[in-house]
């Protein structure tokens, strides 16, 4: 799993910094290897970085590089990938289930990658309902995690002394009529409340957690009266998995809810793209445009194709990022260097708290026909929203 924190607590590390991303095995069935031959690429990366240094900065890379190259060496990798955070005072591993485009960074924390990932496979709230409890769990990389369990208890043992009277031996009846209408009430009642309960406990961990969205997954008549009561503001998030897999174990519960949330996803993303190409106002869909005013503040949501390589020159002083050649930022004056738009991008979504879509497929295809990334004004979404 790959949570918000942890990636926001990987760019407060002190600079200089040595990150790593490595592909650590070769294909799907390669499993226990050794790592593979990217570690041949980013040997020659090293060089690369370490030939344009000075000599005091050289000497700190080579360390930082050598704990890498010394933690590697004949490592039996689990995980698909890792990143690797190195400094003076800093190691920090984050194994990852997919694969990632293997690179080499020195200087400040290189988590653009990561946080591109986290937009890719968004985590959400899978809540697991039957008869007996509701389970709570997080789901990312077609991964599961328990977060809690809540039982749904209705104790009904008072409303039966209290409906029977003051009764003994043979003259006991079964509640009948009037009666057992009001004791099925109750047990409706104290079921909806049950139900609200659920629902405001999704919304809770979503917020603490900073999920993307909620998946209720149970019969019908469970999962729709908890989605009726999701607060308005993941209304736009939910989806409804009509199965009864309340028993199912987490392994095998992560492969069932698979699809449907795949499936959830591309639709979304083509509800998304379709919602921006047919808005009357308040949309921008010129990558020009679009990056001018995401740094200006006024961007609330942007989607952007997967596979977009879009060249751009970034400000080494303000971060100031477009498509101009000048290598002299217009802002502040200070020498801009290259960059590419999948390292510039999350880091100005997360800075100007602006929501990022990575869409792919169908979606990807429709959205780069009027050039690869849009956007919505900020007070086009509040209104909305009303």
């Amino acid at each position: 799993m790959l949570s918000a924190d942890q990636v926001e607590s990987l760019d407060t590390l002190q600079e200089p910094i040595l990150t790593v991303y490595l592909n650590t095995q070769e294909d799907e069935h390669a499993r226990h290897l050794l790592v593979p031959k990217s570690l041949t690429w980013l040997r020659k990366e090293a060089k690369s970085i370490a030939d344009n240094l000075k000599a005091a900065e050289c000497k700190q890379f080579e360390t930082q590089w050598h704990r890498v190259v010394a933690f590697l060496d004949g490592r039996h990798p689990h995980e698909k990938a890792i990143a690797i955070f190195a400094g003076d005072h800093t190691w920090e591993l984050v194994p990852l289930p997919i694969t990632v485009e293997n690179d080499l960074r020195w200087g400040r924390p290189a988590i653009s990658q990561l946080l591109l990932l986290a937009n890719e496979h968004k985590p959400y709230c899978v809540v697991v309902l039957d008869k007996a409890e509701a389970r709570f769990l997080r789901y990312q990389f077609a991964e599961m995690v328990r977060i809690e369990e809540r039982p749904f208890t209705v104790d009904v043992s008072q409303w039966k002394i209290k409906d029977m009277g003051h009764v003994t031996g043979q003259r006991v009846h079964k509640t009948r009529g009037s009666q057992r209408d009001d004791f099925d009430h109750r047990v409706e009642a104290q079921y909806a409340r049950l139900f609200r309960e659920t629902a405001r406990e999704a919304a809770r961990i979503c917020r603490i957690e900073k999920l993307a969205g909620i998946f209720l997954v149970g019969t019908s008549h469970l999962v729709e009266p908890v989605a009726a009561n999701i607060p308005a503001e993941f209304r736009e998030s939910i989806g409804l998995i009509r199965e009864d897999l309340g028993r199912t174990p987490i392994a095998e519960l992560s492969h069932r809810v698979a699809a449907p949330i795949r499936d959830w996803e591309r639709q979304r993303a083509e509800s998304l793209v379709q919602n921006l190409l047919g808005a009357n106002g308040g949309a921008v869909t010129e990558p020009d445009e679009v990056l001018i005013q995401l740094q200006r503040g006024t961007i609330s949501s942007i989607l952007v194709a997967s596979d977009f390589p879009l060249s751009l020159r970034e400000c080494d002083r303000c971060g100031w990022s477009d498509r101009s050649v000048d290598p002299v930022c217009q802002k502040c004056g200070a020498s801009r260097h290259i960059a590419m738009l999948k390292d510039v991008l999350p880091r100005l979504a997360r800075n100007y708290k602006t929501q990022l879509y990575v869409v792919d497929g169908t979606a990807a295809a429709q959205l780069r026909e009027v050039g690869g990334i849009g956007g919505w004004h900020r007070e086009t979404k509040q209104a909305a929203a009303r």
